[in-house]
C-alpha cells in the first residue's frame, strides 16, 4: 500500500483503526492462551492419585558406552547435574530418565532408591539389582468392603500411612516392558520382584558374583590357577584395591567364597577352529560377600603377571601379608572391558523374580529381550569377525623367510615367522598383558615387591583428615575476616 500519497489526517485515521482492531483481538488471544495453559495443567500427571509399591529390578547393561553405573547426583532435579550427566552418561542416569518418562517415579529424592553393586566405568553387568518405590496399578482402600479378592493390603509411610490394595503380579503394571521401551539398547531390564519395606538392594545381598573374560594368548593358565586359589577365604585386601582417603576406610578384610578359572563354555572363533591360543577363552569366576573399590581388577592384574611368568604364584601371599607389606606397591589395574558383575544373590524369601506375566504363559517379554540382545550381539560379533578376517589375511601374507623358518624356501607366512619369534627371547623388555586386548611394552620389568610403595593406609587417612581440617580452618578464618570488614 502506497502510504506516501496519504494525507496526515488519513494516516492518523488508519492508525486508530489498527489500534481498535488489536484491542479487539487481544482478549480473544488471551482467552485462547489461558485455555491452552489450563489444558496443559489438566494433562500433567497427578502422582497423588496412585499408590506406590516397593520393588526390585534386575537389569543388564554393556558398560563400555557409560562412565560407570552411579549417576551424577540428582540429574532429574538439578540443571548442573543434568549437564554433567549429558557429558558423562551413566547407567543410572539412563535408568532414572526411563523411570521418569514412564511416570513410575515423581523424583529421585523420594523413591527410596538403593543399588546392589556399584560398577565403574566400562564394567558390564548381567544381573545388577536396584530397589525403589514405583507407581502401582493398585488402589487406595478406605474400608474392608473395598478390598477385592485378589491382591494384598499394605500400609507404609511412602503412601502417607494410607491402606493400599496391591494387585497380584499378573495384574500389576508391566514394569519390564515399560522401561525397556524407554531405555537405550545397551541397557535391558530383565525382571522385577515385589520386596518388603525394609529390603535394601545393597545390604540384603548375600553374595556378588563377578566374571572376568580373557584370552589364553601368552598366559600360563595353570600358574594363574595356582595363584587364584590363594584369594579364597577372608583376607586383608588393602594391596588389591584403590584407596580413597575421603572414605576413611580402616577395615580391608573381605571374604572370597569361591574362586576358579574355567574355560568359556563355547570357544570364540578367532582364527581357524580355536586351536590357536587367541581363540581359547577363559574366565575368572569370583564370588564374595563384598568387594573393595577396583578389587577385582587389581586381583586380575596380579594374575596376569603370574600368567606371563613375570611373578610367581606366591606373590598373592606376599601382598596379603600386610604386616610386612603395609604400603601397596605401584602396579596397573587390569582392563575394565572384560569385567562383568554376573549376578547378585539374595534369600529366596526376599525376592521372587518375575520374568514373564500371566502365570508363565505370556512369553512376549522374553521374546523381545532375546531379539534385542541378539541384535547387540550381532553388531559386536560382526566387528570381531571383520577384525579376525583381517588378522587372518595378515598372518597368511608371505614375507622373506629367515634361516630358522625358511627350510629352503625364499618366503614364509607371517604366522610361521611370528610363532618362531614368540618362542624366542626378545631383547628390550617385556609385554605386559592387562586384558581386554590391552598390551603394554615394559622396557625393564621391575618385580612387584621392588617397586615404589604407597604410604600405609592409616598415614594416608590421617593426612587427608589433616588437609580437610586445615581447609576448614582456612575457610572459617576467611569468613571471620569478611565479617570484620563488613
Amino acid at each position: 500500500m502506497d502510504y506516501e500519497s496519504w494525507t496526515k489526517e488519513a494516516l492518523i485515521e488508519r492508525l486508530r483503526r489498527l489500534e481498535q482492531s488489536e484491542n479487539q483481538q487481544q482478549p480473544a488471544e488471551k482467552l485462547a492462551e489461558e485455555h491452552r495453559s489450563k489444558k496443559r495443567r489438566n494433562t500433567e500427571f497427578d502422582f497423588s492419585r496412585f499408590p506406590q509399591r516397593k520393588i526390585a529390578l534386575k537389569f543388564s547393561y554393556f558398560g563400555w558406552p557409560y562412565h560407570g553405573l552411579a549417576r551424577q547426583g540428582n540429574a532429574l532435579g538439578s540443571e548442573d547435574k543434568r549437564h554433567i550427566e549429558e557429558q558423562y552418561p551413566t547407567v543410572e542416569g539412563e535408568l532414572f530418565r526411563a523411570l521418569a518418562h514412564c511416570k513410575l517415579i515423581e523424583s529421585e529424592a523420594t523413591c527410596g532408591y538403593s543399588r546392589c553393586g556399584r560398577t565403574d566405568r566400562g564394567v558390564s553387568s548381567f544381573g545388577q539389582v536396584v530397589a525403589l518405590y514405583v507407581r502401582s496399578s493398585g488402589k487406595y482402600v478406605d474400608s474392608d468392603d473395598d478390598v477385592a479378592l485378589l491382591g494384598t493390603v499394605t500400609q507404609s509411610a511412602q503412601n502417607d500411612g494410607r491402606r493400599v490394595l496391591l494387585p497380584s503380579a499378573e495384574r500389576e503394571l508391566p514394569y519390564v516392558s515399560m522401561l525397556n521401551k524407554s531405555l537405550p539398547s545397551e541397557i535391558r531390564v530383565l525382571a522385577w520382584s515385589p520386596v518388603a519395606e525394609d529390603f535394601d538392594a545393597r545390604f540384603s545381598c548375600k553374595a556378588r558374583f563377578y566374571r572376568y573374560f580373557f584370552s589364553e594368548a601368552g598366559l600360563d593358565i595353570a600358574a594363574m590357577r595356582n595363584a587364584a586359589v590363594r584369594y579364597k577365604g577372608t583376607h586383608d585386601f588393602r594391596n588389591f584395591c584403590r584407596l580413597d582417603p575421603a572414605k576413611q576406610i580402616s577395615n580391608f578384610e573381605r571374604t572370597v567364597l569361591d574362586v576358579d578359572i574355567t574355560g568359556v563354555p563355547r570357544s570364540v572363533e578367532f582364527i581357524g577352529d580355536g586351536s590357536h591360543a587367541e581363540g581359547r577363552w577363559w574366565q575368572l569366576e569370583l564370588r564374595g560377600t563384598a568387594f573393595l573399590w577396583h578389587q577385582v581388577r587389581c586381583m586380575m592384574a596380579i594374575l596376569f603377571l603370574v600368567g606371563q611368568h613375570l611373578e610367581t604364584p606366591d606373590i598373592v601371599d606376599r601382598l596379603m601379608d600386610v604386616a610386612t607389606l603395609d604400603g601397596k606397591p605401584e602396579y596397573e589395574m587390569a582392563s575394565d572391558l572384560p569385567l562383568v558383575l554376573a549376578d547378585c544373590t539374595f534369600d529366596e524369601k526376599d525376592v521372587s523374580w518375575i520374568y514373564v506375566r500371566d502365570g508363565s504363559r505370556d512369553y512376549g517379554n522374553m521374546t523381545v529381550l532375546d531379539r534385542s540382545i541378539l541384535r547387540e550381539w550381532g553388531q559386536i560379533s560382526t566387528r570381531a569377525v571383520v577384525a579376525g578376517a583381517l588378522l587372518q589375511t595378515l598372518r597368511s601374507t608371505q614375507i622373506p623367510a629367515t634361516d630358522d623358518v625358511s627350510e629352503g624356501r625364499a618366503t614364509a607366512s607371517w604366522a610361521d615367522c611370528r610363532e618362531r619369534l614368540a618362542n624366542s627371547e626378545l631383547p628390550g623388555g617385556a609385554f605386559s598383558r592387562l586384558g581386554g586386548g590391552t598390551v603394554k611394552h615394559v622396557r625393564k620389568y621391575v618385580p612387584i615387591l621392588n617397586r615404589k610403595r604407597a604410604e600405609p593406609v592409616d598415614v594416608r587417612n590421617r593426612a587427608w583428615l589433616e588437609r580437610k581440617g586445615a581447609s576448614r580452618n582456612k575457610r572459617r578464618h576467611e569468613e571471620a575476616g569478611d565479617k570484620e570488614e563488613a
